[in-house]
């Protein structure tokens, strides 16, 4: 049976609190996930959306389909907040309870795969309502913006 080593876990915390400038006093208070991300994430879309050309229907159906996913993703948001101020009472510990706070944060991690993934899968649905021509200007529109973004990353 493998032996559990908390050496690796303590020098990612150490690599998290050190590269973001994080003193030991400050690591219950860990950065937020950025709140606006998701409102760039709407307006991007909504912009692009608008250049297709859609009818009514299509609109109505996009429109119940960002309804929906809006709601998904407060609820997300909302388990991701509470789980991040449980972490933030475990890292207050003196010890640090290593074996508490790894699960943690890959919960914390599982929810915020699950947020992006929700954003791909409303991507997803919102291409199933497009002709084949409105596909192809909605695949070529991302297409671009995603290209431009890999080479500001680089």
């Amino acid at each position: 049976m493998k032996r559990f080593s908390p050496l690796p876990i303590a020098l990612a915390l150490l690599a998290l609190v050190v590269g973001s400038g994080l003193a030991p006093s400050a690591w219950a208070r860990l950065p937020e996930h950025g709140s606006d991300r998701f409102a760039r994430f709407e307006a991007h879309l909504h912009g692009r959306l608008q250049q297709l050309g859609l009818n009514e229907s299509q609109q109505s159906t996009v429109q119940t389909l960002e309804r929906t996913h809006a709601k998904e993703v407060i609820r997300l948001r909302a388990e991701i907040d509470t789980m991040r101020v449980d972490l933030r009472q475990q890292l207050r510990a003196d010890p640090v309870d290593l074996s508490r706070v790894k699960p943690a944060l890959q919960a914390i991690a599982a929810k915020e795969v699950d947020l992006r993934l929700a954003h791909i899968t409303l991507m997803q649905d919102i291409r199933q309502v497009l002709t084949p021509e409105q596909q192809k200007t909605f695949r070529s529109l991302f297409a671009h913006r995603h290209a431009r973004d890999e080479g500001e990353h680089r």
